[in-house]
């Protein structure tokens, strides 16, 4: 696997698509419109955000993924009703296609599956984290050793692709922190994830995609018995 910021990018498989927009201002939507399209209890969730930026944020972001919805669906965006799993993983109630997003400050992704369901998390490579504490706590010995090179200048981006991966595993099926990250082992090239090794059931692939942000790592888990035809997104 080639070394680097583009070590982990891939063509999605056919069925899949990932959407990015920004959610800090109102140039992919307005947060008037985002808000007439909020159902209540959508609404009441805003209403009880304390800063206004995590609101609007969150606002956009429901907005967009009902846009978005409505769209693939040709339904009307303000009637789209969605059901609730265990951990908060939201469905389309009736059926249609599965989504998950996700999204790190102002960049909101929103990963759609034709076929089966699919899990997706987005990180910004700058943020300030204690990595080798956070490796220690979260990642295999074997990722914790790709993680400790000396001199490694993709050092931090290593570590967000191995959690994005994660995280996005943990999404699938709606899990989310009741599957510790450490349990979830990561099959890697040169130091770079390309496979879930555990847990197996359900077995499960992963791919990056880009984004319009180079600064940020995306990561798309979906389920392995999904057939492979492969397509740029």
């Amino acid at each position: 696997m080639q070394s680097g910021p583009t070590a982990v990018t891939s063509a999605l498989p056919s069925h899949l698509t990932v959407h990015a927009f920004g959610i800090g201002d109102d140039r992919d939507m307005a947060l008037n419109e985002a808000w007439s399209l909020l159902s209540e209890d959508e609404a009441v969730r805003a209403n009880r955000f304390r800063f206004d930026r995590d609101r609007a944020r969150y606002v956009r972001a429901r907005g967009l993924l009902r846009r978005l919805l409505a769209r693939l669906c040709a339904q009307d965006a303000q009637g789209l009703a969605f059901d609730y799993g265990p951990q908060g993983k939201p469905q389309l109630a009736g059926g249609g296609p599965a989504f998950n997003l996700s999204h790190s400050g102002d960049l909101l992704v929103i990963a759609v599956s034709q076929t089966g369901q699919v899990g997706v998390d987005v990180e910004h490579i700058d943020r300030k984290l204690n990595i080798a504490g956070l490796a220690e706590a979260c990642m295999t010995p074997d990722e914790q050793r790709a993680l400790s090179v000396p001199g490694d200048p993709h050092r931090a981006q290593r570590f967000f692709a191995f959690w994005t991966a994660k995280e996005a595993r943990m999404k699938l099926t709606g899990e989310g922190m009741s599957l510790p990250p450490h349990s979830i082992s990561l099959g890697l090239n040169d130091g770079w994830p390309v496979r879930f090794d555990q847990p197996s059931d359900p077995a499960s692939r992963l791919v990056f995609t880009s984004l319009p942000d180079p600064g940020a790592v995306c990561c798309v888990c979906y389920p392995a018995d999904v057939a492979q035809s492969g397509s740029a997104s």
